[in-house]
């Protein structure tokens, strides 16, 4: 989840998203009748919180942990849905006036074109020239820079919005079934296989929640449920299901009727 509020840029309270994390590790214990030191290894499985200071807290992977970590998220999303119209009307401003800039650097240079040169005026001409029209231009590409960041917070807030509004029909998916992930980006895929295989380790089918959702997009939940709705409505047989008893099928993949 990205950070959205100023208060939250080095908060280490807020939580940009947290995963699990297994390995083995050295446990030393003393013996007590040897009088030694034995180092011996254990397995672990800890969650890893990835805090906006950069701090990385660890805490007992538990399902406990996991569901108040989810909330905690969630309430981080509705403060941050709070700055939604002012983050509009930032970018609306931003866009104005990277348009507005951008044209006063063009008009300043074509003026500067039509007047007859002589000595005193090229030294002028170049001043408005390099100097101000340049300035203008770069306050421009920042406005713009401006606005695109604030259209990606929008972003954020409005995917996790959807999400929360379509977390049941969105953890219907059959995530085996290829048509359900169709005119999805290669990369959305590969996120989308990795928190799945993440998942399954941990026994969890519910894929999509606000920590897992972290590294897709809007447009890729908006993919999904269209499929999934697509699916429904079709109701046919997958290509890939394997079917019983159909001797003419020789093995290749076909649609039952």
């Amino acid at each position: 989840m990205k950070v959205i509020r100023n208060e939250d840029k080095k908060s280490n309270k807020y939580i940009e998203h947290f995963e699990v994390e297994r390995g083995t590790r050295n446990k030393p214990y003393l013996e007590k009748e040897l009088g030694g030191i034995t180092v011996t290894t254990e397995e672990y499985s800890e969650l890893v919180l990835y805090m906006a200071d950069g701090s990385k807290p660890r805490y007992a992977n538990v399902e406990e942990n996991k569901v108040k970590l989810l909330q905690l998220m969630t309430e981080q999303h509705l403060s941050n849905k709070k700055e939604l119209e002012d983050l509009k009307r930032t970018k609306s401003f931003y866009q104005v006036t990277s348009v507005i800039l951008y044209i006063v650097s063009v008009i300043i240079t074509v003026i500067t074109q039509f007047h007859n040169p002589n000595i005193e005026y090229m030294a002028i001409k170049n001043i408005l020239e390099v100097i101000l029209s340049s300035s203008f231009l770069i306050c421009s590409v920042a406005s713009i820079f401006q606005a695109r960041l604030a259209e990606r917070k929008i972003k954020e807030i409005r995917k996790n919005d959807y999400l929360i509004e379509n977390e049941e029909v969105l953890n219907k998916a059959d995530l085996g079934n290829q048509s359900i992930l169709e005119n999805v980006k290669t990369k959305d895929k590969s996120v989308i296989a990795k928190i799945k295989q993440e998942k399954d380790k941990e026994n969890d089918k519910h894929y999509f929640d606000i920590n897992s959702i972290d590294k897709l997009s809007l447009d890729t939940l908006k993919e999904i449920k269209a499929n999934i709705e697509r699916e429904n409505y079709l109701g046919l047989v997958r290509t890939d299901e394997e079917t019983k008893g159909n001797t003419e099928s020789k093995g290749k993949p076909y649609v039952k009727k």
